[in-house]
């Protein structure tokens, strides 16, 4: 994986440490294109929008996915299934932070389960 890739994997997080819907950037533009998702797990996806940062909570699909574009790459799912698992033990392991406050401790967490996971970031 290369740098950009690390970079734009950990932006994508960040909307987890304040429970995780993306951040809408450009609401106009998250309505007008197709998202694109990924199942990383059975009956488990992942969607992204442009406009939108991070991946979409299931109220968003419905606002921001006129359409939806199916990913499909082994390699990818199996690098989500690992991601998904870093992110819930990193939202345990932030909970009682102070919002605000857990940016740091986040990057942190999930640096530290990707990478026991295999997964470089």
């Amino acid at each position: 994986m290369r740098y950009r890739e690390h970079e734009e994997l950990m932006l994508h997080s960040v909307p987890y440490t304040e429970g995780s819907p993306g951040i809408v950037v450009d609401e106009v533009l998250a309505k007008a294109t197709p998202c694109r998702c990924i199942e990383y797990r059975p009956g488990k996806k992942l969607c992204f929008s442009k406009g939108i940062v991070g991946a979409l909570s299931d109220e968003q699909e419905k606002l921001y996915c006129p359409t939806e574009e199916k990913l499909e790459s082994p390699g990818l799912e199996k690098r989500l299934e690992h991601w998904m698992g870093s992110v819930d033990i990193c939202k345990a392991e932030i909970a009682k932070i102070p919002p605000g406050e857990r940016l740091k401790p986040w990057l942190s967490c999930m640096s530290r389960e990707l990478k026991t996971r295999g997964v470089e970031a």
